[in-house]
């Protein structure tokens, strides 16, 4: 009969965590994110804030502004750079559009030529399916996507007003949190579920490090292998692209193979078979780096094993979209971590106090 109770216990505790997990990271965490993130950021000011008010008598608010500043300064111009980049690219773009739609058009007209022969009809036919259905696809364009990408820019519009908002919370959130730290970790520590909130919180911080060096480590193996790929096909440009790819390939969504694929495919159209040959190898072996290499450094470091972390990553998609890549593995150490805390509470076992010293 105990054996049975026991069971019951375990299995209410693994329905509860996993409904209280999903309902925190799906409803909860949207509305705190703005407050985490400014946690997070505050933070990682604190030891520049504390070096000024210790060496320079700087006052902890004076402090938390001037680094506040730098920190938006810095981000200021990485994204200004960024995007003054981007700008002149599609400048460039725009001024070369009619050789590319040229060249284009050329290969469009050749894989048109080579359908009907290979299918035994009269030359022009597909070429001419395309383009009478061409017509129709710009008139879909400019009738119905052109009114909804309208309508969708006021809305962005308005959310960018949000967006400001928002902002201005966090830097005024920030600021407080720098302020007064050591009133707020006082709070925090008396308070009464302290001890059972950082069992949980340790672990997610030692996951996040181990998230940021997992990512860190596939970025620089990712980035030299495209260079080595450029570097082998000749390209002009090849640390600029290896590295530009490696940063599109840590994004989930997009992935190295939006770039290679296709590249590989327009080399093979240009009869380039041995710079074909070399970015499919490159796309290959970041696809593999990516889905074998990188569940087991993370899932390693965070004592999970690799298999459970890809289902955790996978299921983190499925369920909460982009961010799901990081939210599943989140969600999957929360999870364990509290029906670990209950197993043992409900066998009557004492669960070592976690310090810094005894973190994993």
């Amino acid at each position: 009969m105990f054996k049975v109770n026991k069971k019951v216990k375990i299995l209410g505790v693994v329905i509860l965590t996993v409904t209280g997990v999903y309902i925190g990271l799906e409803y909860v965490l949207p509305l705190f994110a703005p407050f985490i993130i400014a946690y997070l950021i505050a933070a990682a000011l604190l030891p520049l804030v504390r070096f000024l008010n210790q060496k320079l008598r700087l006052p902890k608010l004076l402090g938390a502004i001037l680094s506040l500043c730098l920190l938006s300064a810095l981000v200021g111009f990485i994204v200004y750079y960024v995007c003054d980049m981007l700008l002149q690219q599609v400048v460039a773009l725009l001024k070369n559009f009619p050789i590319y739609l040229a060249v284009l058009t050329g290969y469009i007209d050749s894989l048109c030529s080579g359908c009907d022969k290979v299918l035994g009809i009269k030359l022009g036919t597909v070429q001419n399916f395309i383009y009478t259905n061409f017509d129709g696809v710009l008139i879909v364009i400019k009738n119905k996507i052109m009114p909804v990408i309208t309508t969708r820019s006021i809305n962005l519009l308005i959310g960018m007003v949000g967006f400001i908002g928002i902002l201005l919370i966090m830097l005024v959130s920030i600021l407080l949190l720098i302020k007064d730290e050591e009133q707020y970790k006082e709070g925090v520590r008396n308070s009464y579920f302290y001890k059972d909130i950082q069992i949980v919180t340790s672990k997610l911080s030692h996951m996040g490090k181990a998230y940021l060096k997992t990512q860190g480590i596939m970025l620089l193996f990712i980035s030299l292998i495209c260079t080595l790929s450029m570097f082998l096909i000749h390209n002009k440009y090849a640390l600029l692209v290896g590295i530009g790819i490696g940063v599109v390939d840590a994004f989930p969504i997009l992935g190295s193979g939006m770039i290679l694929v296709p590249w590989a495919i327009i080399s093979l159209f240009q009869k380039d078979v041995y710079s074909a040959a070399i970015i499919l190898t490159a796309y290959v072996s970041c696809m593999l780096l990516r889905n074998t290499v990188e569940p087991r450094l993370f899932g390693n470091r965070i004592g999970i094993k690799p298999v459970y972390t890809m289902m955790a990553m996978y299921v983190g998609v499925k369920v909460f979209g982009l961010f799901g890549f990081l939210l599943g593995p989140v969600g999957l150490v929360m999870i364990v971590t509290i029906i670990k805390e209950a197993v043992n509470r409900i066998d009557g076992r004492k669960v070592p106090e976690v310090t810094p010293d005894n973190q994993e």
